[in-house]
């Protein structure tokens, strides 16, 4: 099944919760923000309330956990989750149910290259974010990009 029509259902199906679709850079996240309507991309809420000092600290390169942690704290903050508005990004929010996007390293790494992101900073991130769901009682679903 598509992977936009996979998600569609599943949004259909749990109405009732927040939801939360997460994955490291490159997983397609924004391009699914503009195909699925009703939904929201982590980034475009987050970035306009950013102070200038901080926009600039949390896209530094290399990304570091610490970078994570920073990111995370001020998307806890300032974003919360709402139930059928399901939100794309990378930091793991207080919801009812988690969509993981598992993406092979291969087409990570080539998704990486066309975009000119880091694929080490993108492994970073993504190790950051599979602690955050293995450490959470959030019940999940797997997706695999392949």
């Amino acid at each position: 099944m598509e992977i936009i029509k996979q998600l569609q259902e599943i949004f259909k199906k749990n109405k009732d919760k927040r939801i939360i679709v997460i994955g490291t850079t490159c997983t397609g996240k924004t391009t699914f923000v503009k195909k699925i309507k009703d939904t929201h991309d982590m980034d475009e809420l987050i970035f306009p309330l950013l102070s200038k000092e901080e926009e600039k600290y949390v896209c530094s390169h290399p990304w570091t956990k610490e970078i994570g942690k920073t990111m995370t704290r001020l998307v806890k903050e300032r974003i919360k989750v709402n139930k059928e508005i399901p939100l794309f990004g990378t930091v793991l929010l207080d919801c009812d149910l988690i969509i993981y996007l598992k993406i092979t390293d291969n087409l990570l790494k080539e998704r990486c290259v066309k975009r000119k992101a880091d694929f080490k900073n993108a492994k970073n991130m993504q190790k950051m974010i599979l602690e955050e769901i293995k450490e959470s009682s959030i019940p999940s679903i797997k997706i695999k990009l392949e």
